[in-house]
């Protein structure tokens, strides 16, 4: 399991603590960005710098609570598949008191960044993954 760390800002939420979908999805976006620095594949400003593009093609996020300014919130990423060319992360944002207040999954594909053809995960990708699952196995 990967963790990344987002303090709530005020154009995060409104008033009554219903952060804006948008945004939910865009916390996740910064802890998948820090998950992929650490992972040792850091987004590069060229496409072509990069050995493989982790692209999105399905996401999806719940509202579970309200959040309100200032609130931390911790953002724990883990791998719930991995395919031979896609793979799917489920993202939990818990506050400070332990309450989750959201969650989302996405759905990334491997593209070569020279053909924008799906391509195989590159082994790499697939051990750094494998590193952070950690889903229990159902016995």
């Amino acid at each position: 399991m990967f963790t990344y760390q987002h303090i709530v800002k005020l154009h995060d939420t409104d008033s009554y603590g219903i952060i804006f979908f948008p945004n939910q999805l865009r916390i996740c976006h910064d802890a998948l960005q820090e998950f992929w620095r650490q992972a040792g594949f850091p987004l590069r400003p060229r496409r072509e710098q990069m050995p493989f593009l982790p692209v999105v093609v399905h996401a999806e996020s719940d509202y579970a609570a309200p959040i309100q300014v200032d609130d931390i919130l911790r953002v724990e990423i883990t791998v719930a598949a991995i395919g031979t060319t896609s793979f799917t992360l489920l993202y939990h944002l818990i506050n400070q008191h332990g309450v989750e207040v959201g969650r989302a999954r996405t759905v990334q594909v491997t593209v070569d960044p020279a053909t924008q053809a799906k391509m195989s995960m590159p082994e790499a990708l697939r051990q750094a993954l494998d590193a952070a699952n950690t889903i229990p196995s159902k016995k």
